[in-house]
């Protein structure tokens, strides 16, 4: 027997050395992968809890469309509930499954750190107006756009006698520019626009300055269309923009495109919203497309975008939104608009008013089900 001491330990090779190195380095990258995914999934649940606790409103308050409606029909009478409403001979119920959110286009060139708080008429106009609808039930994503010129009521803060608020009538973009901006003209808006709606509740509000449009646009890669309408003559565009042109939108181009209207052009608001609601269904397509190849890109976008926008949405709220809602169905036909009449004032500035029998329709379709009495 040889001098030499003997440990009783086999000998490992190298090849079995790399491969145990390697079991141990997937064993650890799986051990990450877990807490990473337990962590998204407990983001995901905050951001959802409180999505559904940031509703502005209990409900709606849409009434009947007749006195009687079908709470005396033998059919529905026994078990009428209050939540339900009847509409040309037929019961709905509200679902309130549905998760909204209030984009907010404002025509001001202020930082969000810029407002001056103190000039209760510095919020900038909502020149753009957008009611994301997010229906859990059938998985789908439509878009009611709000035609900037509605008259409604709306509080001048702090305008009034001895410093109080004064209210008036007035189209419903200039509610943010008389709440001083920031928040509180945010939310303002966002009333308003629920108001409008029957008392909608809206889950969360989002003001981009036009700044910002720019920036978030070729965060997608810019955004492809056909044009509408001649915007060759438009002021600060002069390109050769011609009906039918395709053009593809990058940088200021795409701030031209949902920016500008010509004001001395009657329901020139009509067609700049027809062309935001084009530049509308053509980003959202791109963008869920590229969420797709990266879940990350809504909050990347918000982060680098923050200091043009004011918004009361946190970032669990966005990255649960970006992964639930990822999969929903967004179609061209999604995006809707208020049926009305435009009419002018004395002073020749233009009011849009609802028609009361569609905008009723309207959300009927968009926000509640038919009680199936079957």
């Amino acid at each position: 027997m040889s001098g030499k001491h003997r440990s009783g330990r086999r000998v490992v090779t190298r090849s079995e050395y790399i491969l145990k190195r390697l079991l141990i380095i997937i064993g650890c990258l799986l051990a990450v992968g877990v807490i990473l995914a337990g962590t998204v999934k407990i983001v995901t649940i905050v951001g959802r809890n409180r999505l559904a606790g940031n509703a502005n409103t209990e409900g709606p308050t849409l009434t009947d469309d007749s006195e009687s409606g079908l709470k005396t029909d033998p059919v529905y009478a026994s078990d009428w509930q209050e939540d339900w409403i009847s509409f040309e001979g037929k019961a709905y119920k509200y679902n309130d499954q549905i998760r909204t959110f209030l984009i907010m286009g404002i025509d001001d060139a202020h930082k969000t750190g810029e407002v001056d708080y103190g000039d209760l008429t510095a919020g900038g106009q909502a020149d753009g107006l957008f009611l994301v609808i997010f229906n859990p039930v059938d998985e789908t994503i439509k878009i009611l756009a709000v035609n900037r010129d509605t008259e409604v009521d709306i509080v001048m803060v702090g305008l009034g006698e001895n410093g109080g608020d004064k209210w008036i009538r007035s189209e419903i973009s200039v509610q943010h520019a008389f709440g001083g901006g920031g928040e509180y003209s945010c939310e303002l808006t966002r009333d308003a626009v629920s108001k409008l709606l029957y008392d909608m509740p809206i889950h969360g509000y989002a003001a981009v300055n036009y700044q910002a449009i720019p920036m978030i646009n070729d965060s997608v890669g810019g955004v492809t269309l056909t044009l509408p309408d001649d915007m060759t003559d438009a002021v600060g565009v002069n390109k050769a923009w011609k009906p039918g042109t395709s053009v593809d939108l990058k940088g200021k181009d795409a701030y031209d495109f949902v920016h500008y209207r010509d004001v001395n052009v009657f329901e020139s608001q009509r067609m700049r919203l027809a062309r935001q609601k084009l530049y509308l269904k053509t980003f959202v397509k791109k963008m869920k497309a590229e969420t797709k190849e990266n879940i990350t890109l809504p909050v990347t976008i918000f982060n680098n975008a923050k200091e043009y926008i004011t918004s009361d949405l946190t970032v669990d709220e966005i990255g649960y939104m970006a992964s639930e809602y990822l999969g929903y169905t967004f179609d061209e036909d999604d995006i809707y608009t208020m049926e009305g009449e435009t009419k002018t004032d004395e002073e020749d500035y233009e009011y849009f008013y609802p028609d009361e029998q569609a905008l009723r329709e309207l959300i009927i379709k968009l926000f509640y089900t038919e009680v199936d009495r079957q």
